[in-house]
């Protein structure tokens, strides 16, 4: 497991660092996936009911497991990434980065120095009012992971500009929403593969870290195109999985 005031270096080096979601709203699912031996976490607030009650209390189970947290936000602006920052999120997910003026806006969001980031020194991640101001500046502006979302066709056409935001950790490939945007049928389709080389070789020559969802039969393929951030499904996946398991062995089973 990846401590959280190491993942931005060892995301920056690149590491291999595999993650899931979390889809359910409840600090105890954050818990027990804590103590697997993940790097990382992804609150889904963007496709899951997450209020801002259940943010704060999943973080919090996060930060005590000292798992790296995120949260993929519902809102893709500076304001909506600014609350999970406060609750100690290691990083946001943006969703929809389409454009390089939405990609200059989340990234100032993200930092306190030569950015827009609004200072609450009283909140978690400051602790409550407890520490130096300079400090906690510091370790946010070093540590604090923006993670950008590209899954619009929009966002394929500008990724050059895109890459150029300095703040920009990493670059989330989103092959189901370009299927759709690009009105193909799968993400195996044609145009699909040939958008997330394009993407994948511009980031790389920028330097950026490339996350993506995988399965096992697509994993080196992914590796061979520079992923080095894998997120491997979430707990609602392991759920209907295991028990569909369970139940086949159980009318299987013969003593």
């Amino acid at each position: 497991m990846t401590k959280k005031s190491e993942f931005r270096s060892r995301l920056l080096s690149g590491e291999e660092l595999v993650g899931m979601f979390v889809k359910t709203p409840h600090h105890m699912n954050v818990e027990v996936m804590a103590n697997t031996g993940l790097d990382f976490l992804i609150l889904d607030q963007e496709h899951s009911p997450f209020d801002v009650s259940a943010i704060d209390t999943c973080l919090m189970a996060g930060r005590s497991a000292d798992m790296p947290m995120f949260v993929r936000i519902q809102q893709n602006t500076a304001t909506g990434m600014l609350y999970p920052l406060d609750c100690g999120a290691t990083g946001v997910v943006v969703p929809h980065v389409a454009t390089v003026e939405k990609a200059m806006e989340i990234a100032g969001g993200g930092r306190y120095r030569g950015g827009t980031r609004g200072f609450a020194g009283t909140q978690r991640a400051g602790g409550y009012g407890t520490r130096h101001m300079r400090d906690y500046i510091d370790e946010a502006d070093s540590e604090t992971v923006i993670v950008a979302q590209i899954e619009d066709v929009e966002a394929v056409k500008n990724i050059e500009e895109i890459v150029k935001i300095e703040d920009i950790d990493c670059l989330f490939l989103g092959r189901m929403d370009l299927t759709v945007g690009y009105g193909a049928k799968t993400q195996h389709d044609d145009v699909v593969i040939e958008a997330v080389k394009h993407v994948c070789s511009v980031a790389q020559k920028a330097g950026k870290r490339i996350a993506a969802y995988s399965g096992l039969a697509e994993k080196d393929k992914l590796r061979e195109l520079g992923v080095t951030v894998f997120t491997v499904g979430s707990e609602h996946n392991l759920i209907q999985n295991g028990i569909s398991e369970t139940l086949k062995a159980f009318h299987n089973f013969k003593a």
